[in-house]
């Protein structure tokens, strides 16, 4: 009976110092990984010289270098942690997150948005940015949404970053020395998204530069996805910013006709815009509105001097007057071969001009 009782004793002794010695449940732990660390055609846009590859195994910040993120309760929508805005600073590939352990269980919505410049752009509840304010490219934004269960055998857990953006790069060749200005715009682009890659809304965007290089004309642009397959308008305009008083309003512009552009989530879409040649009418530029230097087209006209011939700069009317050359660069009226990169290969079957 003694040996019964001791026993009995020695067991509860055991469980006791078992049940001291059991942990806490682990608190939520969630990896932030970056999966798009190059687009999806790097490789021939690397081998064309437009873009370098990126190594797979840099740190977080060389491909993501801000981070905000925050955790709701997926049936309430309750905010239960917030991570400001962030710059990164550390060299981890991936970002540990670890939850508070008094967190109850149950499950949870994780958003992850990376690059943002500031939080201006995000809605109220931050599933949703606005990714072309004032029709400008904005940042090169990620983002990453899950739904987390979380309970004594769920707890880690990894997301991974994906751009949300596209990249468009235009090149200009064979331009005339003097031309040092360009603009471009795109139409028919997405201007939000929501945290699951859903896009919506309908913008476009426009970028003007002043170039201090001649004959190196070459932008990169970050665009939403066309709205639909070809559905984008590319109108790209080249200007002498030196010859006259407004850029618009000189002789020196060069147009080559708008052309329909695809764009696609983390893709580079490559044109290179090759001048063939100037015409010699020059179609009407957009009207940049009265130069104060020129007349005022209200005044009165000055009476003509019968004693001047009708053609001042050939007063002798017995010579025929000899035209000028055009200016091989002076005006809108140009052609342009336009190469596109498709699959690799340049396409070279579209060739563009005003007539």
């Amino acid at each position: 009976m003694r040996n019964y009782l001791f026993y009995i004793v020695f067991c509860l002794a055991f469980a006791s110092c078992i049940r001291d010695e059991i942990q806490p449940c682990p608190p939520l732990q969630v990896r932030i990984a970056v999966k798009d660390k190059n687009y999806f055609n790097i490789h021939e846009v690397a081998r064309l010289g437009y873009a370098e590859k990126l190594a797979e195994d840099l740190p977080f910040r060389e491909y993501v270098s801000t981070l905000y993120y925050i955790l709701t309760n997926a049936e309430t929508g309750e905010t239960v942690v917030e991570q400001p805005l962030m710059t990164l600073t550390s060299g981890d590939a991936v970002l540990p997150v670890s939850f508070p352990q008094e967190m109850p269980f149950g499950e949870y919505v994780l958003t992850v948005w990376g690059n943002m410049q500031s939080m201006r752009p995000l809605a109220d509840d931050a599933t949703a940015s606005d990714l072309h304010l004032y029709n400008a490219e904005g940042n090169d934004v990620y983002v990453s949404t899950d739904t987390l269960l979380y309970d004594v055998s769920h707890f880690e857990y990894q997301v991974e970053l994906e751009r949300v953006k596209g990249k468009l790069i235009v090149e200009a060749e064979n331009l005339p020395d003097h031309i040092d200005y360009s603009t471009k715009e795109i139409s028919n682009v997405y201007a939000y998204i929501t945290a699951s890659l859903q896009y919506g809304r309908e913008t476009s965007v426009r970028t003007d530069t002043l170039w201090q290089e001649p004959n190196r004309i070459l932008t990169e642009t970050l665009l939403c996805p066309s709205t639909d397959i070809d559905a984008s308008t590319l109108s790209v305009n080249f200007y002498a910013t030196g010859r006259g008083l407004r850029a618009e309003s000189s002789p020196n512009w060069i147009a080559p006709e708008d052309v329909q552009i695809s764009m696609l989530r983390n893709t580079i879409t490559i044109l290179r815009y090759v001048y063939v040649s100037g015409g010699t009418d020059i179609p009407n530029p957009p009207d940049p509105g009265p130069d104060p230097d020129e007349p005022d087209p209200d005044e009165p006209d000055e009476p003509d001097n019968p004693d001047e011939p009708d053609n001042p700069d050939n007063p002798n009317p017995d010579v025929p007057d000899i035209p000028e050359e055009p200016d091989p660069g002076g005006d809108g009226n140009s052609k342009f071969k336009l190469y596109v990169l498709i699959n690799d290969n340049w396409e070279t079957d579209h060739e563009m001009g005003i007539d």
